[in-house]
Formats: C-alpha cells, structure tokens, sequence
C-alpha cells in the first residue's frame, strides 16, 4: 500500500517541503473520534515517525471544527488502540514524543479530547473562530488524552485546575498570555501561517529538534543535574551527525545550511 493511503476518517497531505498535513475528516460530526479515527491516528502518526521524507506534522480539522472530542452518538465506540500492558491513553506519547515538530491548526472547536489532542503538539496556532473548551466536568467524565500532564506544564498548577474544573470556554487571549497557545490569527490566515512555520522547521535540522525535545520533555520533571545529563548525552548524538557537518561547513563557506535532519 502507498504511503499514507487507505483512510477513512483522516485527510492527509504529504507535501514536498516535508510537511504532513493530516485533517481530521467526519465534518458532519466536528471531526468527533469515532473508533475508526482513533485506530487512524494512531496508525499515522506511526507512519510520521517512520517516514524519513516527513520532517514536520501539521494536525487540522475539516469545516468548522478542530476535533469536537469523543462521539458519544457513533456506532463505532472502540477505544484507542493500545498495546499490552499499555494504558489506554498510552497512545498519546506517539504524539507528544514525536522526533519530529509539530503544529496543531485550530481552525474551530477543540472540546474535551480534541483540546488534549491539541496540547500534545509543540506548537498551536488559533484561528479568531477556534474554541477552547475543557468539557469533562459539564458531563462528569474524567479528563484525559493526557491533559491532566500538558495543561499544567503549560499553564501552572492553579490556572490548570479551574480551567478544568469550571470547564468553560477558555478566551483565547487569556490561553495566548498563558503560553497554551502560540498565536491567534484570522481564519483565512491560520494554515498559510501554520504553513510557513511547518515549513521553516521542515527545513531545519530536525534530528536535532528532535533530541531538544526529548531534553525538554524529560527536564520537565527531574532535576538540574539530570537535565546537565540529557544535554551532555544529546549533544554527543548532535556532534556525530550530518546535519551538524553540514553547518559548520555552510558557515565556513559563508551560505545557508541544507539539512536532511540526519
């Protein structure tokens, strides 16, 4: 089967400049999991990491939403697919470790599950339109798609909690000054600019983006001394790789750098 091929519920654009563009394609439901786009996620993002021409992610929504969290009406009612002995939201680490950059374009709502999935990526990038809305509590279910880890690393402990608890829309200002989001943007801005960003990390040399997030993600929640540890060992791999030749050799000879993120 040809790469990317084959989905039902995913729309997926591998561009020339390194890009996937997946968008997330049931419209009619507000881009709402069903058990078929849960196994479909999972499924891409495996092919993301796995493929050496994708150096950047890009996640979307088709019509007016992002991802309006689970269909509680659909047929389809599997969970997310897990390995054994994996926790069910086990899944979500394909996402937020994913050795490559990634973008989440919320072009409308982003409620309950759709939000996790949103802070999973590096990066978001809002459109006037989107909407951020933490539901869990309006229907007594408990938070999950990892948000209960995101959230309060991006926001703080305090602010975290009464998102969560009072479960209401979050304003987009307050989301942007809070480091949730990256930037708000018109509608019809949103994926050129989402575009241009994906683009330039494409170009970069993601190996070493790569290893700088895994450095981030696990100082996180350690020590200074382990973070010195992460560091030294990450900067070990960057030395021995290509990328790092070719730009001491585009600085020597005074050019921009073209990197293959090796």
């Amino acid at each position: 089967m040809a790469p990317y091929a084959g989905y039902q519920t995913l729309d997926i654009d591998a561009r020339a400049d390194g890009v996937v563009v997946v968008t997330l394609n049931r419209p009619d439901r507000l881009n709402a999991f069903d058990g078929v786009m849960r196994h479909e996620i999972r499924q891409v993002l495996g092919e993301v990491k796995a493929d050496d021409k994708a150096r950047a992610l890009v996640l979307t929504g088709a019509g007016r939403g992002f991802c309006s969290g689970a269909d509680l009406t659909a047929e389809d009612k599997r969970t997310w697919p897990a390995g054994i002995n994996e926790p069910r939201f086990g899944w979500c680490l394909d996402l937020l470790e994913m050795p490559k950059p990634t973008i989440a374009a919320i072009n409308g709502v982003a409620v309950g599950g759709g939000l996790g999935l949103a802070l999973l990526c590096d990066m978001r990038i809002c459109s006037t339109k989107a909407r951020l809305l933490p539901i869990w509590m309006k229907r007594a279910i408990h938070p999950d798609d990892l948000i209960t880890w995101t959230l309060p690393k991006l926001v703080g402990y305090g602010r975290a909690l009464e998102w969560l608890y009072l479960a209401e829309d979050i304003d987009l200002d307050a989301a942007e000054r809070a480091g949730m989001i990256n930037q708000i943007t018109s509608p019809e801005d949103l994926m050129p600019r989402t575009l241009e960003l994906a683009a330039r990390l494409a170009a970069g040399p993601t190996k070493h983006m790569a290893l700088t997030k895994q450095a981030v993600l696990k100082g996180m929640s350690r020590e200074a001394f382990d973070a010195a540890l992460i560091e030294s060992w990450g900067q070990d791999q960057a030395l021995a790789s290509e990328d790092r030749k070719e730009g001491t050799r585009a600085f020597i000879e005074k050019r921009a750098p073209r990197y293959i993120g090796r």
